[in-house]
């Protein structure tokens, strides 16, 4: 009997702990947009993730308003068990970075202190961004370079659905692993991501919102 008492209230602790946990949110921009802002509100031990998908060398940019100053965040990498890139109680309330891996980016607000031991709510805003590479005027384009956007360009098209001559090129980034190519499809709320080395073989193609908004 003591047993089973036990098993039972470790099952109802679990229940409980599923019930109000809060699964995380997907954060996509707008048609044509390369920011996004979110609000919210937590309290106590509770903490809030946010994820955002994003390709190795793009620049993300994430500022952070709280109602009291014992809140902050930190950016998780793809794959992290915990370990961050920015810590937003060290570093303060703004983090711009290059990002080191393709995946999805988690930004985790949480609190410390009095605001954590009151367990009163704490309101706050993030405003999240990733903006559009700017392009080097007057040089020409290296012919690899080339070669992988035209074929990103094409298995973009074909994966979305849309022609490739209404696609456009945002942010080609080129490292020693081959080319990666971020397009703007019309209507779409985030860019698609393509990877092709010099030669213009596609190595992988991916939306970066969320599927829902396909």
């Amino acid at each position: 009997m003591k047993k089973l008492l036990v098993c039972l209230l470790a099952g109802a602790l679990l229940a409980g702990t599923a019930l109000t946990a809060e699964a995380a949110k997907q954060i996509a921009f707008g048609k044509g947009k390369t920011s996004a802002s979110v609000s919210g509100k937590i309290k106590g031990s509770d903490d809030m993730d946010y994820v955002l998908r994003a390709s190795a060398g793009q620049t993300m940019t994430v500022d952070f308003k709280a109602s009291k100053g014992a809140a902050y965040f930190n950016v998780l990498p793809p794959n992290s068990t915990g370990e961050a890139i920015f810590v937003g109680s060290n570093e303060g309330n703004h983090f711009k970075g290059e990002l080191p891996a393709d995946g999805d980016y988690t930004i985790r607000v949480y609190l410390m202190g009095g605001a954590k031991d009151s367990d009163k709510p704490v309101t706050y805003t993030l405003n999240v961004g990733i903006p559009a590479s700017p392009k080097t005027g007057g040089t020409a384009k290296n012919s690899g370079t080339s070669v992988a956007e035209k074929a990103c360009l094409a298995a973009v098209a074909k994966q979305s659905g849309v022609s490739a001559s209404k696609l456009k090129v945002i942010d080609v980034m080129s490292a020693e692993a081959g080319i990666g190519v971020t397009i703007q499809v019309p209507d779409a709320t985030a860019p698609w991501s393509c990877q092709s080395d010099k030669k213009g073989k596609v190595q992988g193609v991916a939306f970066t919102g969320s599927e829902g908004n396909l």
